[in-house]
């Protein structure tokens, strides 16, 4: 398994989750900690010239595995349940440009907060529907670049929709979108999954992709979370994908970014 660390531009929303803010800075203390590569959160395709990214992360021996979309969400106010289909048409629009820039890194994508949630009015099955439409219209443009949508499960504080990996992998399983995987993340996990090494082996062949961070959002092992069966139940299933760590900048960024390579060195 490789690792990557979440990050933004400078200018991303204010309360994105990452670990760092700003390419230039921040690759090159990332490359010396010791990560494999970046998880980018971008929101517009225009975000980032691509010529330029390529040279960068190859100067600093990083790769790209992952894009996120979850501040289409919060700076760009478009999601796929929205009741109002010309702005599920724009969130569908925007990802579809992100799916693109992942092509040129042969990167997959992330579909967190751009999913949406069930608006009041609405049954779940509606916002369902109008997630599954929307999916399957990215999910298409995906295929046919070669890169994967990763579906990742949030919380019931964060969302009133698939809150668990159980839930994200039976949806998958019942959607039937060919492109269409698991984004695992075990902070959520720990809320909703009551046996986490269990779901991760029942949905093994759908997981496209896992966040660690511990119980407590901190780097992987300042909580209760079992990281070595995690790592056990995934080496047992192969997966052979990435682990990103999405936690909470304490004491700062560097350190906990530091922490938590430290600790999964030593779980590898």
């Amino acid at each position: 398994m490789k690792t990557a660390v979440t990050i933004s531009l400078k200018d991303a929303f204010p309360q994105a989750m990452v670990v760092f803010r700003g390419l230039e800075e921040s690759l090159p203390v990332i490359s010396e900690l010791g990560y494999d590569g970046v998880e980018l959160a971008l929101w517009r395709k225009d975000n980032i010239d691509v010529s330029s990214l390529k040279a960068l992360l190859k100067q600093h021996g990083l790769q790209l595995p992952v894009i996120s979309t979850g501040q289409v969400f919060t700076m760009e106010q478009a999601w796929f349940t929205h009741p109002n289909g010309e702005i599920r048409k724009r969130a569908v629009d925007i990802v579809k440009g992100i799916v693109e820039i992942a092509a040129e890194f042969g990167a997959d994508v992330n579909i967190s907060r751009v999913r949406g949630y069930v608006h009041e009015g609405d049954t779940k099955e509606q916002a369902l529907q109008r997630l599954t439409e929307c999916l399957q219209s990215v999910g298409r443009l995906a295929e046919s670049l070669g890169s994967k949508l990763l579906l990742e499960q949030m919380n019931m504080y964060e969302t009133n929709l698939l809150h668990s990996v159980e839930d994200v992998g039976r949806y998958i399983r019942q959607a039937k979108i060919p492109e269409l995987r698991i984004h695992a993340d075990t902070f959520h996990m720990n809320i909703h999954d009551v046996d986490m090494c269990a779901v991760l082996e029942k949905y093994s062949d759908l997981l496209g992709y896992i966040h660690f961070s511990d119980s407590n959002r901190l780097s992987p092992g300042s909580g209760h979370i079992d990281f070595p069966a995690i790592v056990g139940t995934l080496n047992k299933v192969g997966y052979k994908g990435w682990v990103g760590i999405e936690v909470l900048t304490q004491p700062d960024n560097v350190e906990a970014a530091r922490r938590s390579i430290n600790y999964l060195k030593k779980l590898y």
